[in-house]
């Protein structure tokens, strides 16, 4: 949506010209922050609801303050209970079975103008505010700039679908006033945006018909060749989509001297389903990493499971992929996506703790080969809803 309005998009481009402007002639790194603050006001209150972007503005004071009070004195109880509440909250908009659970009068309520925060981008700011609160509990945070802070949770290049940068990388080329870096950076930038327009523009919607609906083959093919063709063009389909849209967002960060971090990086040349998941949205696996799954393997440490490490890791695996399954939908068809994946990482370790694979060529073209076959069948249950799922079982059996 940020970058499929012609309008939208040829004013965000003037707005990053006049910011390069300004950050070429000023070299003042507050002044960067003032008018990214600007910008951001500007082009995302033609995104979202004023009410969404208030609401989402008192939770990121809260959020902050917080985060000051955990840099100064380290407390878990502090961080356990901010983190509870915000994942609550984004539980309780997110999924609307939690709403049933507080009752007729919650559910009401939360249809009303004003509390009806919109979804859009809300799963990446609540990624954003946990790797702030937990960081600043660490002691990692290199600054408690707080329009930085504002504009690193607001940043509207990559605001609705990432990639998940860190604080501490956003603040840095913020204060960078290294003018023949940024001459580069913007050239950089023009080249990505080329290349995402290129993807979003004119190879989505060629592939977008047949990828998503099976049905749309099926007057040419059988069931199965339609479903499979479908399936294969769907995994062409969400990479080039997605690749496309951080391409757009990481060109458009560049050009403005931000150096975002990459979020694919060619994942369909993966040789196991492990290297799949550091190679595909590599931001959002790192982020399930470092603050869902080794968390969880600390906890079921402390344990006497502890003694079984295999167990640990194969729970700690489906727990993960069941919260990646979550936060990616509410419906069932997403809890199996996430525990497909979780499973097969699983297997994958078992495997090759028992049977370690040898670095051979054929070995890794065969890994290739079997592991974009995986991943094409769970984008299956990722694109299809659980009513789908089963007319889809009644028509090939």
């Amino acid at each position: 949506m940020l970058f499929h309005s012609g309008q939208l998009f040829f004013s965000i481009l003037v707005f990053i010209l006049l910011f390069v402007g300004c950050r070429w002639i000023f070299q003042k790194g507050w002044l960067n922050n003032v008018v990214i603050l600007l910008g951001n006001a500007l082009i995302l209150t033609c995104l979202v609801r004023p009410n969404s972007l208030l609401i989402l503005m008192v939770v990121a004071l809260v959020c902050y303050g917080a985060g000051l009070l955990l840099y100064r004195k380290p407390r878990g109880w502090l961080l356990a209970l901010v983190l509870i509440l915000l994942i609550v909250l984004f539980a309780i908009r997110q999924y609307p079975l939690v709403w049933r659970w507080f009752g007729e009068f919650w559910t009401h309520s939360m249809k009303k103008p004003f509390f009806s925060v919109q979804k859009l981008g809300l799963s990446y700011i609540l990624f954003r505010l946990i790797h702030w609160l937990v960081e600043c509990h660490k002691r990692t945070v290199r600054s408690q700039n707080f329009l930085s802070y504002i504009n690193y949770l607001f940043f509207f290049p990559t605001f609705m679908a990432g990639p998940i940068d860190t604080f501490n990388n956003f603040h840095y080329w913020v204060q960078n006033t290294r003018v023949r870096y940024n001459v580069r950076m913007l050239l950089a930038g023009v080249g990505r945006i080329f290349m995402g327009a290129v993807k979003t523009l004119l190879l989505v919607p060629l592939m977008l018909p047949y990828a998503t609906d099976y049905h749309t083959l099926l007057p040419h093919m059988s069931p199965w060749g339609a479903l499979n063709c479908a399936a294969v063009l769907y995994s062409f389909y969400i990479y080039i989509d997605f690749s496309g849209y951080c391409d757009l967002a990481i060109g458009m960060a560049y050009m403005m001297g931000i150096r975002t971090p990459e979020n694919f990086n060619n994942p369909y040349l993966s040789a196991n389903i492990a290297e799949f998941w550091k190679r595909w949205h590599i931001t959002f696996s790192t982020f399930l990493k470092i603050y869902v799954f080794k968390p969880i393997i600390s906890l079921l440490n402390r344990f006497p499971i502890r003694k079984f490490r295999m167990t640990v890791s194969v729970i700690a695996y489906l727990l993960t992929f069941l919260v990646c399954g979550l936060w990616h939908g509410s419906t069932l068809n997403f809890v199996l996506w996430g525990l497909w994946h979780g499973l097969g990482l699983s297997v994958y370790k078992i495997f090759t703790f028992h049977h370690p694979v040898k670095p051979t060529r054929t070995n890794r073209i065969i890994g290739i080969v079997v592991t974009f076959v995986f991943v094409t069948i769970g984008w299956i249950f990722f694109n299809y809803p659980e009513k789908e799922l089963l007319a889809m079982i009644n028509l090939l059996f």
